[in-house]
């Protein structure tokens, strides 16, 4: 059986925007090794904290990535919105050169 496949986040990225009803994804490398870092800033965080934090591991691990820094700063975003600002942001993290 073939060993996972894993990715490298390549540069900075973001996606969304700070504004009511939407979420920014802020997404970077981080020192190999070190694992997924997740910060969530949110009003909703206490009834919602739990399910933002799975719907970001979701795509994360959908893209089998590992070793980065995210923060999401909700503003009241759908969970489908979250996911993709998250898929939008790590598309833009491993483009290279543009």
């Amino acid at each position: 059986m073939a060993a996972p496949r894993t990715v490298r986040i390549l540069r900075e990225a973001k996606a969304g925007l700070d504004e009511r009803g939407d979420v920014l994804v802020c997404l970077s490398p981080a020192a190999e090794n070190s694992g997924i870092q997740i910060a969530i800033e949110s009003t909703l965080k206490s009834l919602f904290g739990d399910q933002i934090r799975a719907s970001v591991l979701g795509v994360i691990e959908g893209y089998g990535l590992k070793d980065l820094k995210l923060t999401v700063r909700d503003q009241g975003a759908l969970d489908y919105a979250i996911r993709a600002r998250v898929q939008t942001a790590i598309e833009r993290a491993l483009k290279e050169g543009e």
